[in-house]
Formats: C-alpha cells, structure tokens, sequence
C-alpha cells in the first residue's frame, strides 16, 4: 500500500512539475512576444507619424498607409488588452471593471504572435514607401490641419481628404460632381470643412458654397438675392448637403443641376454629401463612401488623449483604468467618439489613480434607460449625492460661444461644477469639438433626487454621519 501511495505521489510531484516548467516556458515566450511587439510598434509609429506630416497625393502611397496604419491600431490594443488581462488580477479594480469583451479575441496572449507578424510584414513593405516619402511635402503646421495634436486634428481621414483634393485638382471640361456618401456621425461635414480650408482647394476656386437641398429650388428664383448667374460664372466648389427625403432632394438637385449645367464655369465642381446610399447614382465619377472607424482605431486616438504629454507605458496602472474605461463605453460610434473626448479630457485634469479610479466607479455605476438616457452619480455642488438623468442630446454647429451652456460635463466629472442657483433641469455641454465646424454636443440633465441610486446613496451618507458623530461622542 505505501508503495502504491509513494508512486501515486511521485506520479503527482511529477506532471506539477512538468505543468510549471510548461507555464513558465510559455510565460516567457509570451512576454518575449509583447517586448517584440512594443519595439515594432515604436517603428511603425516612426513611420506614421512622419508620413501625417507630409501632403501625400499618391493613392497607392495612401491606401499603403492606412494598411499600416490600421494594423498599428489593431496590434496596439492587443498589447494593451494582454497588459491589462495580464495584471488586472493585482489592481484593485475587481469592483469596477466593465463586463464587456475586447472584440478581438477571448486569449489576447495568443493574439501576439499574430500581431507580431501582420504589423512585421506590413513595415517590410513600406522601404518603397519611406523613399518616396521624402519627396512629398510637408503639411503645413495649422491648427485645423496639424495631425500630430489629435485633439485638435480630424482624425483617421487623411486618405480621403486627399481623395477629394485630388478630384478637385484635376482639370475638367464638365461640371463634375463627386457624391459622399456616409451613415449618420461619421464625419463628412468635418471632412467637408478641411478640404474646404486646406490651401490647396482655395487657390482653385475663386468661390466656395456650401448649400443644403432644401435651398436649391429657392436659388432658382429670378427675384432671389442670391443669382445663379453671378455665383456660378467664375470657378467655384459646391457643397451640397442632401437633407430631407430622398425623393424630394433627388429631384430638387436635379432642376438646380440642368439650371447650374447651363450657367456655371467648366473648371467649377460639385460636392455632395449624403447618408442615402440612392444619392450615389447622382455624380458623374464613383462615390467617394466613408465607413466608420473600427474599435481598435479610437481606442489608439482615446489613449493619446487621455494621457496628453504623458507616457502610458511609464503608467500601467492608469493604462489599465483608461482600457477598463473605454471597454464600458457605447459601440455607437458619434456617442463613443464624443464620449471619449469628454472622458479623456477630464483624465487629463489629473493624472492619478484616485482621480482615474473614481471617474470609473461613476461610469461602472451608470444606469442606461433607454437610448441616450441615462443615470449618473455624481458629487454635484448643491446637490451631494443626487442622481443625473441625461437625455435628449443633440449636435449643434451654429450656437455663438456666449449661448453655449456654463455646465460643462467635464466640470461636472472632475470638480463637481456648481449648478444654476434654484434649477433642476438644466443644459450641460457633453463636448465643444476644438476642429471645424466646431460642433458643439448638449444634453438636457435633471436632478433626480428619487432615484433608488440616489436613496441608497443618500442613506450611505447619513449612516456614515451617524457613524462618525457617535465615535466623536465615545471620545469625548
């Protein structure tokens, strides 16, 4: 019997030993992996942002760059994602981590290998690239156009920004028109915004009009102040944004277009922007579509903007914070986009893991109720404790600066920003975009102070109160 005890725990000993060296092995591999991986990462990125700061015309250049570019993203948050897997089980965030999956994998470590070699063959393709590079101009270092400041560049369009310029450089005898088609949120008015601003554009045309379809029946009108004739008789760009039904814009564009065809200059062109896919058919060259960007994208432009001039690698902890952060936030992709921006400002309020922590708590604990309303808890001057129900945001892009709301949202995340004296239903501004058209994102907030959240937070309060009043008793 002992001898068959002996040789069952040997055989025990044995297969725990085999099973740690196994681990260890694998533990090793992987971490070699990851270093092997950031150290790529720093080279792709070398060449990215370089490349931004050149005005690229090539689109073979171009279409070679975003393929770098998205898997720089993609191998980015892998190696994020395996950091933050990786030692979550040390941070004290077990209450307040998000229960939604990174959408790339369910084992990030055997991601890596993958990733190593995807971002690896993709530079080796880029020697080419780097040589003609060289010969392509610089971007000129202007706030609208910069693309090294994220915050206050258009992030993510740069190929089709050059798209679109290279439709409006080409010399034509016809009245061209590009149609840009895209879902609600993606960017083409921002878009439409830095062409329009960029040199290159203005140089060309002697007039830039920006028009909605709702407006052109009205410009055909004989009396009207604004003539055809004289608008459209030297070179000019139109910008044409298809509002209102299909059916009624179609044929509103087209009595302007045969009334414009007849008057306007031949170097002139057209731009139309739409989210109908059936306005496709109205240019004269194929559609220009933008699609939204993927996750792994605006978890690299949320990153950098959250951290500032900070390093993340140098912060683990808060790298941890901000990817816990992100991962709970909503897959739309205009409330993610604004969203991040508001969020990565107020952690870039304060670069510690109290502050960092706390702003998750408050997002961990948000209540969604229905589409774009939702509860938050949050330390509000003049009313501790209380509950704030969001609902009904909007995007504006024509508010005057004195009438945007005083509250802002991130004042309200980071310092607890003072509410209208006496109101409990206010405006706050989500978000003010710092690039044109500077659109500005409101949402309507009222002080629920019957929220069960807010009762339990209150009774909290209370029995803390009581607490420390009674120990204060007992020491005196």
């Amino acid at each position: 019997m002992d001898a068959v005890l002996s040789s069952a725990a040997s055989e025990l000993i044995s297969r725990l030993v085999s099973y740690l060296i196994r681990k260890y092995q694998n533990r090793r591999a992987t971490d070699n992996t990851a270093i092997r991986l950031q150290q790529t990462l720093l080279r792709a990125r070398v060449v990215v942002e370089e490349a931004e700061g050149r005005q690229i015309s090539n689109r073979a250049m171009l279409e070679q760059l975003n393929q770098l570019k998205r898997e720089l993203y993609r191998a980015a948050y892998a190696i994020d994602a395996f950091m933050w897997r990786d030692r979550r089980s040390h941070a004290k965030l077990s209450r307040y981590r998000s229960h939604t999956r990174p959408p790339l994998s369910s084992d990030c470590s055997d991601l890596l290998p993958t990733m190593v070699g995807s971002l690896e063959a993709a530079l080796s393709d880029m020697r080419e690239f780097v040589v003609l590079l060289s010969g392509c101009p610089r971007v000129t270092r202007q706030p609208y156009s910069t693309y090294l400041f994220m915050e206050s560049c258009m992030f993510g369009r740069q190929m089709e920004k050059e798209e679109i310029i290279s439709f409006l450089s080409r010399p034509s005898q016809d009245l061209d028109v590009l149609p840009i088609i895209g879902p609600l949120g993606v960017g083409k008015r921002t878009l439409m915004e830095h062409v329009c601003l960029d040199e290159r554009v203005r140089e060309r045309f002697t007039k830039i009009h920006r028009l909605a379809s709702d407006e052109l029946d009205d410009l055909q009108n004989p009396d009207h102040h604004w003539s055809l004739f004289d608008n459209f008789s030297t070179k000019s760009l139109m910008v044409i944004d298809m509002v209102g039904s299909n059916t009624d814009a179609e044929e509103s564009w087209r009595r302007f277009h045969s009334a414009v065809f007849q008057q306007a200059h031949r170097g002139s062109k057209i731009l139309i922007i739409s989210r109908m896919e059936g306005h496709s058919s109205l240019g004269t060259i194929p559609v220009l579509r933008l699609h939204m960007p993927q996750r792994e994208e605006l978890w690299y432009f949320f990153r950098v903007l959250a951290f500032g001039a900070a390093d993340p690698n140098e912060r683990p902890d808060l790298l941890r914070i901000a990817m816990a952060l992100f991962k709970g936030t909503s897959s739309d992709f205009a409330v993610l986009f604004a969203a991040a921006n508001t969020i990565a400002a107020a952690l870039r309020a304060d670069l510690s893991s109290r502050s960092w922590c706390r702003l998750l708590k408050v997002f961990s604990e948000a209540t969604m109720l229905q589409a774009g309303h939702y509860y938050i808890s949050l330390p509000v001057k003049g009313a501790p404790g209380s509950s704030c129900l969001f609902y009904n945001g909007r995007k504006l892009t024509s508010m005057a600066l004195n009438d945007l709301p005083k509250v802002t949202m991130s004042g309200l995340l980071t310092s607890g920003s003072p509410l209208p004296t006496g109101e409990t239903r206010f405006d706050v501004l989500v978000w003010q975009s710092r690039i044109p058209p500077y659109a500005s994102y409101i949402a309507t907030c009222d002080i629920d102070e019957t929220h069960p959240k807010t009762v339990a937070l209150k009774k909290r309060l209370l029995n803390k109160r009581r607490r420390d009043h009674q120990e204060d008793g007992t020491s005196n």
